[in-house]
């Protein structure tokens, strides 16, 4: 073990503390320390602790096509090529500082385990990594004869001269299979996607038969789902009636943990995963099939069990009383978001005339507390979210944008609230709960963004402090702009990251004081770890002591996994993005688009076509020799003092598409002057 590692997130770092890291013994630890010190690593301190020897620094190392930087809390080193030895992207390396940065040990790989394509050249077996790899790939002896073609999951057992030894794992198919592309990148990201023989057995024994065992029984209200066409996993049920003038709502969430008892084998399955992730092509779901999309998916006319949520609330949006109960449902109408926007926008039949009417209800309820969100300071930005459009065969015939509509900001407002609400009672009774929590974004970053947004010509005041009334009112302004999801997406760069916790500091774009996330637990954990906390605190307490320290002592380790394996998640969504955009626009080569700048760099502009999809057009393919302005994020031409800024409209052609990197390239289309968005009329905002 190379305890140096430890060093990336510390300066110092005394015995008892590498004791713990390590997990060596006295003797141990104190003899590898004293090597280190000897070998001039490691300096020890008067007051005892260590610290790295001058000129020498610790960290991850970011490499690119022929540089690289060693990613420090200030400034990042730069290292030239030659000078890296054998890392690899993301390794943490040890680092000697001079004129000239040099890689002097890599203390721990990253990469253990690739994805390699076979190809045969002669009698010899090549293998393509599907990741840039920097390193040559050779097989340990007695691997398993190959002919070309297969796709396979190695793992290195040895590196050394600049080679990776591996053994084969698997072989996960081969290139001609349907389906391939997305499969070998769920194994590069070592995604679990499949459940053991064993976790399938202990599913299919699960009883489907519904028992009340004190549970209560919902009879007295209309309860619909509403969800995308293609949902198979309905998690959430709502029904709306309207009493003595107060609004009830209730909010019916799939009871999983009926199924999934804690520390089941079935549980640690889920607890892996943590969350179901959305491909392209495909769903990996958090628990099996006949869970997710039978058992505990809210299927209209069976019985379910359920833990629900029921809110009174008046008419200013305050939930005056609320109740949460284990109970059994029934829904009554599956609905689709598609059909539901129709009868809102066009008043097209829905099925029944108290369905109608009820929509009509959710309706003015989700914007009575959409609007009680705006006041308290809610933030609503614009992400993109890519829809495919496919044939039969699962051949990408389009990509575009998905659109929401009224439907769907009713549930996102119900299930926000509800979300809220559960969050506030187990916190005011001082209970162990799993918070969904958002910091404070940097105000530097935010100011910077700003004068940003000033340079694309949006007339916005000085702001000295950026408070949330300050975001309203900016994206207020660019409603319905051209720009408006370019300036989103520069806003939600300078934000910080929504993860879980065990603490709570509050949910910065929802300002809210109390959020968890209670409405999806067939698809997310810490939802499914809440139901949990429900039904040990407030519903079935047996022994609420030794409950409150066992998950006390579990609560940090699981929010921190979660976390972790949602930004895993959402890393994997994207690179599947990335790899689709591109082989749709593959067939798209050498011809010219009208985009918008996205962003700006060293290497050159991020270009957006209007579907959302992106790419570069490098600094090298212009006719002039540009600099950047890293402030101001502008590029400006040495001869021809042309200036390049973000929003910027420009015409492009599209030059290259390299699939396996997942890159488009594209040149500046000949004759063709930038253009501008600021004199473009755009549509007035609505005052509805």
């Amino acid at each position: 073990m190379n305890i140096l590692k430890y060093y990336k997130d510390h300066s110092s770092l005394a015995f008892e503390e590498l004791l713990k890291l390590s997990k060596l013994s006295d003797e141990q630890l104190l003899a590898h320390l004293d090597e280190l010190v000897a070998n001039r690593r490691l300096t020890k301190t008067k007051d005892n602790n260590y610290v790295l020897y001058k000129n020498l620094a610790v960290g991850r190392i970011d490499v690119k096509d022929n540089f690289s930087f060693l990613i420090q809390v200030g400034d990042d080193l730069f290292m030239q090529d030659k000078d890296i030895k054998d890392a690899l992207d993301n390794d943490i390396v040890l680092v000697h500082i001079g004129k000239t940065n040099k890689v002097l040990e890599v203390l721990e790989r990253n990469v253990q385990r690739l994805v390699v394509h076979v190809s045969k050249l002669g009698q010899k077996n090549v293998f393509i990594p599907i990741k840039p790899f920097r390193l040559t790939i050779e097989l340990t002896e007695g691997s398993m004869p190959l002919f070309g073609g297969e796709v396979l999951l190695l793992e290195v057992e040895i590196f050394e001269n600049k080679k990776a030894i591996c053994r084969i794992v698997e072989q996960i198919g081969n290139t001609k299979d349907p389906g391939i592309d997305i499969l070998e990148l769920v194994y590069q990201f070592d995604w679990p996607h499949t459940f053991s023989d064993e976790v399938l057995s202990y599913t299919e024994s699960l009883d489907r038969r519904i028992k009340e065992d004190g549970r209560y029984r919902v009879k007295d209200e209309l309860i619909v789902t509403i969800d995308g066409a293609d949902a198979k996993d309905l998690d959430d049920a709502v029904s709306l009636k309207i009493v003595d003038d107060y609004y009830h709502l209730s909010v019916h969430i799939a009871d999983v943990t009926a199924y999934v008892t804690e520390n089941s084998i079935l549980d640690q399955a889920a607890t892996e995963r943590a969350t179901s992730v959305y491909l392209a092509d495909r769903v990996i779901p958090m628990l099996p099939k006949r869970l997710s999309n039978d058992l505990c998916s809210l299927n209209a006319a069976e019985d379910k069990y359920a833990l629900s949520l029921f809110m009174k609330i008046n008419r200013q949006g305050d939930v005056v009383s609320h109740e949460i109960k284990q109970t059994i449902i029934e829904v009554n109408q599956r609905l689709n978001y598609q059909e539901v926007n129709r009868y809102l926008d066009q008043k097209s039949p829905l099925y029944t005339k108290d369905i109608e009417q009820m929509m009509d209800h959710m309706y003015d309820l989700s914007n009575l507390l959409e609007q009680k969100r705006y006041i308290r300071g809610s933030l609503n930005f614009k992400s993109d979210e890519f829809k495919y459009d496919t044939d039969e065969f699962g051949n990408i015939l389009d990509i575009h944008l998905a659109v929401t509509g009224q439907s769907e900001g009713i549930i996102e407002s119900f299930m926000v609230l509800a979300n809220e609400t559960i969050s506030m009672h187990l916190s005011t009774l001082g209970l162990p709960c799993i918070y969904r929590v958002h910091d404070k974004p940097d105000q530097e970053k935010l100011l910077n963004v700003l004068e940003l947004i000033k340079g694309l010509g949006i007339k916005i005041p000085r702001i000295n402090h950026v408070t949330p009334k300050a975001l309203q009112m900016i994206i207020e302004k660019i409603e319905d702009h051209p720009l408006e999801q370019v300036i989103h997406t520069l806003l939600l760069r300078s934000m910080k990251k929504a993860v879980y916790s065990e603490n709570n500091i509050g949910h910065y774009g929802l300002a809210s004081t109390y959020y968890s996330h209670f409405t999806s637990p067939i698809r997310r954990y810490p939802d499914l770890l809440l139901h949990r906390l429900i039904r040990r605190f407030l519903i079935e307490p047996s022994n609420v002591s030794e409950d409150f320290r066992h998950f006390e002592m579990l609560l940090p380790t699981l929010a921190k996994h979660c976390s972790d394996m949602e930004k895993k998640a959402d890393e994997l969504e994207r690179e599947v993005d990335k790899l689709k955009t591109t082989e749709f626009m593959a067939n798209q080569k050498n011809e010219v688009f009208e985009v918008v700048v996205s962003s700006i760099t060293n290497a050159g502009m991020f270009v957006r076509l209007s579907n959302g999809i992106e790419g570069l057009l490098p600094l090298r393919l212009l006719d002039d020799y540009y600099t950047l302005n890293p402030k101001e994020l502008t590029l400006t031409g040495k001869r021809s003092k042309k200036i390049f800024k973000i929003g910027q409209l420009i015409e492009v052609k599209l030059i290259e598409v390299d699939v396996k990197l997942r890159q488009l390239t594209f040149k500046l289309n000949e004759g063709k002057g930038e253009r501008n968005y600021e004199n473009r009329r755009h549509k007035p905002k609505s005052n509805a």
